[in-house]
């Protein structure tokens, strides 16, 4: 997934600052259509799934090799 940062270089940095300004616009417009999120910390806690459990050296080393893994991408 992009940076916001390389999308608006990429995108929006080289349109006319018209469309640029019109852009904003549209987005603080539609962001304020969207009640913010009011999740407490409980609700969110609770929807956390729990690791499941390890049992063996071989099941740890995949474990932390697939973290490992997912900071790559």
């Amino acid at each position: 997934m992009q940076s916001l940062e390389s999308i608006y270089q990429q995108t929006i940095r080289p349109l006319p600052v018209d469309d640029q300004l019109r852009l904003a616009e549209i987005i603080r417009q539609r962001a304020g259509d969207e009640p913010p999120s009011r999740r407490s910390a409980l609700e969110i806690l609770r929807n956390i799934q729990p690791p499941k459990p390890i049992h063996s050296v071989a099941e740890i080393d995949s474990y932390i090799r697939e973290e490992r893994d997912s900071w790559d991408d």
